[in-house]
């Protein structure tokens, strides 16, 4: 991990505004990693891994180039935010919902890297930034935005439960961080609610009566497989003894 810096000599290795701009190399790296994602998904669905692992890649890329980047609020400050837009639509010819996604993602991970990892070495390389992702069990665009969003560590149940009740909405808060917002956004409206509990405690009720069921077959068939096994030991033990059975 970096040794902590001074404000001072933090300040002096960002990069201004003024002063960004995104290499060819990284351009080039983002270009080929697009490409070859295309050329998995179009060969195989099952590419995940291959695909997943170019794509981060690219977002390694993306987020040491401006890693060092004074953030305005959280965010990349808007000169620099279209000068790297720029580059990724007319560079590496990315599709605009694409350049959204490393724009908006990339100054997540920033955020995030700095908030559990710490500060930001002024070398950070691509395949630094890929480790530190993985450290936090992140190696795919969609775990990255979850992250970024607080929905990296919920369970299944508690994803499933919010997709039912609802959830409050998310916010941005001074420092860019995603926060709980104000709003309560339901799931399912009151009258699917209702129907959604009766259904469940119906198929509750069902998977106990079956469990028991299932329980109860079970113990009897082991009582018959011990009685069984009891028989012939008797029969055996008869049959040494010479006596009739």
């Amino acid at each position: 991990m970096p040794t902590t810096q001074t404000s001072a000599k933090k300040d002096e290795q960002m990069t201004t505004a003024k002063k960004f701009m995104i290499s060819d190399n990284s351009i080039n790296v983002v270009y080929q990693a697009e490409q070859e994602i295309g050329t998995l998904k179009g060969q195989n669905r099952d590419n995940n891994d291959a695909a997943n692992g170019q794509k981060m890649t690219a977002y390694g890329e993306v987020i040491a180039s401006i890693a060092q980047v004074k953030l305005v609020k959280g965010n990349l400050p808007r000169s620099v935010s279209k000068t790297l837009r720029k580059a990724l639509l007319e560079e590496a010819g990315l599709k605009d919902a694409t350049v959204k996604r490393y724009v908006e993602n990339g100054v997540g991970a920033v955020r995030l890297i700095k908030e559990k990892i710490g500060d930001i070495p002024s070398q950070y390389t691509g395949s630094a930034v890929v480790a530190d992702l993985i450290a936090m069990d992140i190696d795919s665009e969609n775990k990255l935005a979850k992250a970024i969003k607080g929905e990296g560590e919920k369970s299944k149940a508690q994803m499933l439960a919010e997709k039912v009740v609802g959830k409050f909405s998310n916010k941005k808060d001074e420092s860019g961080k995603m926060v709980q917002g104000d709003v309560f956004r339901d799931g399912l409206d009151d009258e699917e609610l209702d129907e959604f509990q009766n259904v469940m405690r119906e198929l509750m009720a069902a998977r106990k009566a079956y469990r028991d069921t299932a329980a109860a077959k079970a113990a009897a068939d082991s009582a018959a497989v011990e009685n069984d096994t009891v028989d012939a030991c008797v029969v055996e033990m008869m049959d040494a003894l010479g006596i009739a059975s």
